[in-house]
């Protein structure tokens, strides 16, 4: 499992140098060619009067606000300067703007910047205004229409105001720039054309700075964008493929990145308020888009990253109602797994490529992330996962589950729960214990069959359950006795402890009547005896006077019973009874056993492997004859030997 690193987007300054046509102070030469064709309509044309040229007709009078023409270039004839001709000045004639440089010459095909009387605006701080002026002299303007016009210029696309003003900036689909510190967060604001000195349309991803106008953040925050080829930017309407890959937008346009939910992309999130609660709390709501510079949506395929949580960038989310609540913001990275739709698999054991991992339900805090470890899980009855009791559980907690004392308390949708074997008032029916591997880097997969776990130094041998799917309960560890060799508790086989020889155990059907807060697979319940046991109730007097404990299990020593023959051979129903296994495990048979027990007790174990009697006394002869079931012996020597099936080798 791994994470595809992504290559960082390259941010491209975007600022296009215009082609502007200078204007230059006219040489002397032209100054002189210029002079000589004015002079020479001294009457009835151009005339120079101290310094200035003016425009005079047949009668004398001077012409004003008109255009005349020397040689190649058209001149404006300037009311406002009783008609002197207009020096490097936006001419407005007719409607139209036209701009004449330094030497009066109309400008025609050439970009003009004009220093912006208004740069000391916040709307517009532009230091100059651009303008484009056509071959015709006329300046670009918006035109007409309600729509944005662009403009095509060197292979670059602009718009301009009515007053033929290049824009830049946010600009809505009407033309008009859009100046308020939050406009670029509406759906109408969808050109974006650079900054003052640049003006042009961009396509494609853009990283710009935005004033996000969230109290909980920065002020300015770097946002990425994509725009359509025609200069609109994506949003939440638009569902985008690019190289193969998914991205998604909000309705302001802003690329989701990290942890979004499928909302996010369909509606305005601008307010927190405006967030489902229910959606941020589950998980199958929630996609992954990888990082900030990148955004592609994870799909179908491992990442590991930290649960969302108030620290996303994505500030518009109200992170603290999501799925990650509680303690799973803990900076914590954790495995996930996402199906093609970008859907990530929460509550279920689910196969990936062969290989079944666990994921947690949706009702936790920990929704959605890889089981790994040693897991108690309750099971519905479709074979999901309805309740992780406990995960990764260590030594400590495993001996506590062995010997019926476990307690765990867990957070289920915002609640404290307190799963504890020693309430018997709790619902333990579907509750299994599971193994993910411990290594979560490494694996994670569930695993089957026989295993050995090291935990925490000590060594364990488990029996998971092979065959069959997770619904079928394929995973789950056995409880009951197993090749009539061994017996597991929960997956874990029984042994005694290394510094005692043999270890009783107690297994019971729980279809008997015998019910008890357990985790299991078979209604069977299996228990480690600790120390004297309770069924050795009953006492009889020696030869020697001494008083002997001892009991036995009837329902073994029957004279129904052919020792030769296994329970079920018998007739007899369940698997109830006691039994012996040493420090490897194995089930004892056909022997007298000593155990050290600190009584210096007897167990006399059948050929079905049964423990039918119990004492503290080796020697079980006795002056007095002594009724069992419906045996009379004059010793219990002879009792052993005839029904229980074991003969007098005493070893």
């Amino acid at each position: 499992m791994y994470i595809r690193s992504f290559k960082k987007k390259k941010e491209s300054a975007l600022i296009m140098r215009k082609q502007t046509k200078v204007v230059a102070v006219t040489s002397a030469a032209a100054l002189l060619a210029i002079g000589a064709s004015m002079t020479s309509f001294a009457a009835t044309g151009w005339v120079q009067e101290n310094g200035e040229w003016f425009w005079y007709d047949r009668d004398g009078s001077r012409v004003e606000d008109e255009w005349k023409k020397s040689g190649d270039d058209w001149y404006w004839l300037d009311s406002d300067e009783n008609g002197a001709m207009a020096l490097d000045k936006l001419i407005e004639d007719d409607g139209d703007t036209y701009y004449v440089n330094s030497t009066g010459a109309m400008v025609r095909n050439a970009w003009i910047s004009i220093v912006n009387e208004d740069q000391d605006d916040d709307d517009d701080p532009a230091e100059y205004n651009w303008y484009y002026f056509q071959s015709n002299g006329k300046a670009y303007t918006k035109g007409d229409g309600d729509t944005t016009k662009f403009r095509t210029i060197n292979g670059k696309r602009y718009a301009f105001d009515d007053d033929g003003k290049m824009l830049y900036g946010w600009v809505d689909d009407s033309g008009e720039r859009k100046t308020d510190d939050e406009d670029w967060k509406e759906a109408e604001t969808c050109y974006y054309l650079g900054d003052w000195n640049d003006g042009s349309m961009k396509t494609g991803w853009q990283k710009i700075t935005v004033y996000d106008g969230n109290p909980e953040v920065e002020d300015d925050r770097d946002y990425w964008f994509n725009f359509k080829p025609n200069g609109k930017k994506r949003t939440s309407d638009d569902a985008w493929k690019y190289n193969g890959k998914e991205y998604a937008f909000d309705s302001r346009g802003v690329m989701l990145y990290q942890w979004a939910t499928v909302d996010d992309s369909k509606k305005a999130e601008s307010s927190p308020s405006d967030a489902s609660a229910s959606n941020l709390k589950n998980v199958k709501e929630w996609r992954y888009y990888n990082s900030p510079e990148d955004g592609a949506r994870v799909t179908k395929g491992w990442f590991k990253v930290i649960a969302p949580d108030e620290d996303n960038d994505n500030t518009f989310l109200k992170y603290d109602d999501s799925f990650a609540d509680g303690d799973a913001k803990d900076e914590t990275e954790r495995w996930y797994y996402a199906k093609a739709k970008g859907e990530l698999v929460e509550g279920e054991i689910y196969n990936i490529k062969g290989k079944y991992y666990g994921f947690w339900p949706n009702s936790s805090n920990k929704a959605g992330a890889m089981l790994n470890g040693l897991c108690v899980l309750q099971m519905n009855d479709d074979g999901k996962i309805e309740t992780v009791i406990a995960d990764n559980i260590s030594s400590d907690d495993l001996d506590d589950i062995l010997d019926g004392e476990f307690s765990s308390t867990i957070k289920v949708d915002d609640s404290d729960v307190t799963w504890s074997q020693k309430d018997s008032s709790q619902d333990w029916s579907n509750v299994y214990l599971y193994y993910f591997g411990n290594d979560a880097d490494s694996d994670g997969a569930m695993k089957t069959g026989n295993v050995t776990i090291n935990l925490d130094g000590s060594t364990y041998t488990f029996l998971f359950k092979k065959t069959g799917n997770p619904a079928g309960g394929k995973g789950r560890g056995v409880t009951g006795i197993e090749d009539d060799k061994y017996i597991y508790q929960y997956g874990c086989r029984i042994k005694a402890d290394s510094d005692d020889k043999y270890q009783l155990v107690k297994v019971t059907d729980q279809d008997g009547g015998v019910k008890k807060v357990d985790i299991n697979s078979d209604d069977v319940y299996v228990e480690k005896v600790k120390d004297t046991p309770d069924w050795c109730d009953w006492t009889y007097t020696n030869s020697d006077g001494d008083t002997v404990r001892y009991h036995y299990d009837s329902r073994r020593v029957d004279d129904d019973i052919d020792f030769s023959k296994g329970l079920e051979d018998n007739g007899k129903s369940g698997i109830n009874g006691y039994y012996l296994v040493n420090a490897s495990g194995n089930i004892q048979s056909n022997k007298m056993t000593g155990v050290k027990d600190g009584n210096d007790c007897f167990y006399y174990v059948n050929k079905d492997r049964s423990v039918v009697l119990y004492t503290d006394n080796k020697n079980l002869k006795s002056e007095k004859d002594i009724t069992v079931n419906k045996i009379t012996s004059n010793n219990a020597e002879d009792f052993i030997k005839n029904y229980a099936g074991l003969g007098t080798n005493k070893k």
